[in-house]
């Protein structure tokens, strides 16, 4: 028990230093402001030497509850809304494309290719090779189209 009576800055950036090492291992952000708390408590306790034990845990537990909220609020809410929303949504990306169809499509569905790849498409309305379409929506990997 002596070694906890005597805590010194070491021992809380050591602390730090595990922590953002448990963090690597897959922790998603819960440790990083317990490592923020501890390297902040050991450049206080650098500053104030005489600080008492008790002292210093209520700090570092007040801290770590500080930095993980403000983390969680701070950088998690901007990750919410991705740079780019539609980049794995490529349906998605086609809507407003316009294309002449190449063959006749009666109501249901065929299949056209755009780009490098075949689309399942569906139309409410036949339309006829050569008809300028727009595609308006799309339903799961199926692109709905009108004529445009």
């Amino acid at each position: 028990m002596e070694f906890f009576s005597n805590i010194t800055a070491y021992h809380w950036v050591a602390l730090a230093l595990i922590l953002l090492t448990a963090e690597m291992l897959g922790a998603s952000g819960f440790l990083l402001g317990a490592a923020a708390a501890a390297f902040g408590m050991g450049a206080l306790v650098w500053l104030l030497p005489d600080m008492s034990v008790p002292l210093q845990v209520t700090i570092y537990a007040i801290g770590a509850i500080i930095a993980t909220v403000l983390y969680f609020q701070l950088f998690r809410d901007a990750q919410a809304h991705p740079a780019r929303p539609l980049l794995n949504k490529r349906a998605k990306r086609l809507v407003g494309h316009k294309f002449k169809l190449e063959e006749d499509l009666d109501l249901g569905t065929t299949r056209i290719q755009i780009g490098d790849t075949m689309w399942k498409v569906t139309s409410e309305v036949p339309l006829r090779s050569g008809t300028l379409v727009e595609v308006v929506d799309t339903n799961r990997m199926s692109l709905v189209i009108a004529a445009s």
